[in-house]
């Protein structure tokens, strides 16, 4: 299999390098960077300077149309860039996976949410949300996989079992949300310097996070979905028309990577946290890379850290009836290139789990 690789000196970019690297059932054969255009990739970053990887050289992005027998394009640019290369790549038959936000929501919520406009592009409605845990085959067969944002990928996979089961009001979902500085991109700022962030934690973007809306229509999906599967065993049960919604706040931690999500949801029922355990462990018993810990076990930031695992732990606070759940992810793996390269195993008929079975940076 030969791959090319968009944007590979970011955080996401650079992790999908150190994955790549020991896996010999993938050629990565093209790297792209106006900007480095010519100098190796060892020169850039180091840590590949004994590797075959290290002796690639950055390509103009211009010669992207011109690269032949690529089977897969990794996508890892700033948002509202993957529009201007996905149309093209697709036209040659080449499929792509796509790390930013251009092609995970529809085209007025991204404007709403991501303050621009996108340009036009008939293959958006092709793209697949890349989600194994919930679309895994529909991204078998992809020509466009929108690779999900690492908050949502963390939220989702924390409420998914109880908005899929009914068990809870997904009117009114709280998601209190922790990444490391690795999670707003390389490009620096005033907000995300060492003086600013070391020594302290902060709330940001209050009521107007970008994967909110991502979160909500994923979460309804996994609703109408196990609905329609329970109607299909014929099984009965109350159809509600109620939309998902969540008060997502996020924070920042003055930690380089990880993700930690406490979600919290009123149950429907009287539940032990016996029982919510059970739901959990039957909805992920067979994922390969989502952990349900044992009872009375918290996840813990630096266990996935370096992984492309999602730990979670499940509590029902007795008193007010609530579910709590904490998750946690590593958002440059499983929140980006981790998760990435789990999709484009899925869509090149690998085992889903090649090159990813890694142990945390403990």
């Amino acid at each position: 299999m030969r791959i090319a690789l968009v944007g590979a000196t970011g955080y996401g970019g650079s992790e999908a390098l150190r994955l790549l690297r020991a896996r010999t059932d993938i050629e990565l054969v093209w790297v792209g960077s106006d900007r480095l255009a010519g100098r190796k990739v060892g020169d850039e970053l180091p840590q590949f300077g004994t590797s075959h990887i290290g002796e690639l050289r950055f390509s103009p992005l211009a010669e992207l149309r011109l690269m032949q027998d690529i089977d897969i394009v990794l996508l890892a640019l700033p948002h509202g860039e993957a529009r201007i290369w996905a149309p093209q790549l697709l036209a040659r038959g080449l499929r792509v996976i796509d790390f930013s936000g251009d092609y995970r929501l529809p085209d007025a919520m991204y404007a709403q949410w991501y303050g621009k406009e996108l340009p036009e592009d008939r293959v958006a409605q092709s793209a697949v949300y890349g989600l194994p845990e919930l679309y895994r085959e529909e991204i078998r067969t992809a020509s466009l996989v929108a690779n999900p944002g690492c908050y949502a990928t963390c939220a989702e996979l924390a409420l998914l079992p109880l908005v899929e089961a009914g068990l809870v009001d997904d009117s009114r979902l709280v998601i209190d949300a922790k990444s490391g500085v690795s999670g707003a991109g390389k490009a620096p700022s005033s907000g995300t310097h060492f003086v600013e962030v070391q020594e302290s934690v902060r709330a940001y973007k209050v009521g107007a996070h970008q994967h909110t809306p991502e979160i909500e229509q994923v979460l309804a999906d996994g609703r109408r979905r196990r609905r329609g599967q329970r109607a299909n065993e014929g099984v009965g049960e109350e159809i509600t028309t109620r939309e998902v919604r969540v008060m997502l706040t996020t924070q920042l931690l003055p930690i380089k990577r990880g993700i930690y999500v406490t979600a919290y949801a009123s149950l429907g029922t009287t539940m032990s946290g016996q029982e919510l355990q059970e739901v959990y462990r039957e909805r992920y018993d067979r994922e390969p890379f989502v952990q349900v810990l044992q009872p009375g076990v918290i996840p813990e930031i630096r266990y996935t850290v370096g992984t492309n695992l999602c730990q979670i732990g499940v509590h029902v606070d007795q008193r007010t009836q609530t579910a709590l759940v904490m998750a946690t992810i590593d958002n440059l793996g499983k929140g980006a290139a981790g998760q990435a390269l789990q999709n484009l195993n899925l869509m090149m008929g690998l085992p889903e789990d090649t090159g990813l079975r890694i142990e945390p940076w403990v």
